[in-house]
Order: structure tokens, then C-alpha cells, then sequence
């Protein structure tokens, strides 16, 4: 019976876990397609079923607020853990899989949606590679930001401010390789916070690379990407969108730095 009653919960939802349309423009041919959830940790763990055809199983990666989830690659249920997560803590679960064999969410209640405002304008245009929304759709009383999803977290990309002070209402992001998220958020005058549905886009891979591993003053990439620095014990220094980091503040040794979806180790001299 409990197996029934978590297949309607993802019947209801099901609207959700539609799979992300690739910009073909941006990708060309796709190897997998992807399922995002967002939402909050509401207590348990996510439950999935896992289609198979002849052995082939069709879920290949899991991803976690920006970290690859180890699983049975070969069984038809698995379970995602989410207990080291505090309740009302951000969960972006990424669920890749081969085309034409979605999985199954059968307990999507475990996350709780954030309260969503209307924005239908919110798209990324495919022409002119921009991010772009109608400012008269937006309530002249509040503030807003633009967000994108960035190793897990949802950070501030661009601060947009009060609908009578936008002067632009489109945006050009600096895209990671793979899936990327973005949404405008908005504040009212007493700090509450609604968010806007979620806009999604498969990226090409841009195969940057750092151009070196030992650096002296600065840390380059072969474009410009978004990156996160972290000392040798895991302790966040800074982050940003570059393709040159100052770093000759820091003092000598290992740091592990994000970039364009990768992570490495860079020794600084």
C-alpha cells in the first residue's frame, strides 16, 4: 500500500519532472537527458525507479547540490540519501538518464516547493543567447535578483532592483558546461521572498582548462568561466566569473578550485 500511495504523490507531481528540453543551437546531439527537482529538505530521502532495457539500466549520474551522488548503477530502485542535509535546507537533485526512459520519483513530498510568483516572460532566447524577462510583469513594490545555480548553491549574478530602475531586461550569462539553472527572486518590503519557475538550459561542453596547476600571481583559464576557491582544509576563500583570479595575496600552498564544473588542485608558488 505504501508503494501505491508514493506512486500518486508522483502522479501529482508529475507536471514537475518533465525532462529538460536541450537547446539544440547550444548542444547539438545529446547523449542523456535530464530530470532537475528543487526544493527544500523536508525530512527522509528520495526514493527512484530505475528503468532498465536488456541490462541497461537507464539512470547514469545523480547529482546532489552540485556533487556526483555514488549509487547501484545496476538496480531497478535506488535510494538518494539526503540525511546529512538540516530541514529547510536548498536541495538541487539532478537526475540524468538515457533518452526516452525517465525514471520514477515515487516520494516527492521529502522536498517542500518554494512559494513561486508568476514571471510567464522569464526565458532564455536561443537567438540571442540572452536571458530576458518583461519588466512591466514585476510588482513595482518589491526587489529583485537574478540567480544562478552554481555548485550547488544559488548565487546572486545580477542585482536587478526595483522595476522603475531597470534599465536593461535581459541578461548574458556565463554558462557552466552541462545543465544550467537560473531564477529571479523577488523581495517585498517586509524581506518575504517568492521565486520564479525555474529556467533551464543544457549546455555544450566549453572544455575549459586551467592553464596551469602551480601559480604565481594569478590563476588563468582558457575562457571565462565562473570559479570557487578553497584553501587545503575546504574553507571557502572567494568566488567570482573570470578568466584571470589575483591570487598573489595567498600564501604558498595547495588550494582546490571549481571551475566550469570541474574541480582541481592548483599549488601556489
Amino acid at each position: 500500500m505504501k508503494t501505491y500511495f508514493c506512486l500518486l504523490i508522483f502522479a501529482a507531481f508529475a507536471f514537475l519532472l518533465q525532462p529538460t528540453l536541450n537547446a539544440q543551437e547550444e548542444t547539438g546531439e545529446t547523449e542523456f537527458e535530464e530530470m532537475v527537482l528543487n526544493g527544500k529538505y523536508a525530512g527522509g530521502n528520495v526514493y527512484i525507479l530505475n528503468p532498465s532495457d536488456n541490462g541497461n539500466f537507464s539512470v547514469s549520474k545523480v547529482i546532489v547540490n552540485g556533487k556526483n551522488y555514488d549509487f547501484n548503477h545496476q538496480s531497478n530502485a535506488f535510494e538518494i540519501s539526503l540525511s546529512h542535509l538540516t530541514p529547510d535546507e536548498e536541495v538541487i537533485l539532478q537526475v540524468q538518464y538515457a533518452p526516452g526512459t525517465q525514471p520514477q520519483i515515487i516520494n516527492y513530498d521529502c522536498l517542500i516547493q518554494e512559494s513561486e510568483f508568476s514571471l510567464p516572460s522569464f526565458i532564455y532566447n536561443k537567438k540571442t543567447k540572452l536571458v530576458e524577462w518583461k519588466i512591466e510583469e514585476m510588482d513595482a513594490n518589491c526587489q529583485y535578483n537574478l540567480e544562478q545555480m552554481l555548485y550547488g548553491k544559488w548565487i546572486v549574478v545580477k542585482k536587478l532592483g526595483n522595476p522603475s530602475d531597470m534599465i536593461s531586461n535581459t541578461f548574458l550569462p556565463v554558462l557552466l558546461s552541462g545543465m544550467n539553472l537560473f531564477r529571479i527572486v523577488q523581495t517585498d518590503p517586509q524581506g518575504h521572498t517568492l521565486v520564479s519557475p525555474i529556467v533551464k538550459l543544457k549546455s555544450m561542453n566549453r572544455r575549459i582548462m586551467l592553464m596551469n596547476d602551480k601559480v604565481k600571481d594569478y590563476i588563468e583559464f582558457t575562457a571565462v568561466t565562473h570559479y570557487e576557491l578553497y584553501d587545503a582544509n575546504g574553507f571557502f576563500i572567494k568566488r567570482g566569473t573570470a578568466q584571470k583570479v589575483n591570487v598573489a595575496d595567498l600564501k604558498k600552498g595547495e588550494y582546490w578550485i571549481n571551475f566550469d564544473g570541474k574541480e582541481a588542485i592548483i599549488m601556489k608558488k
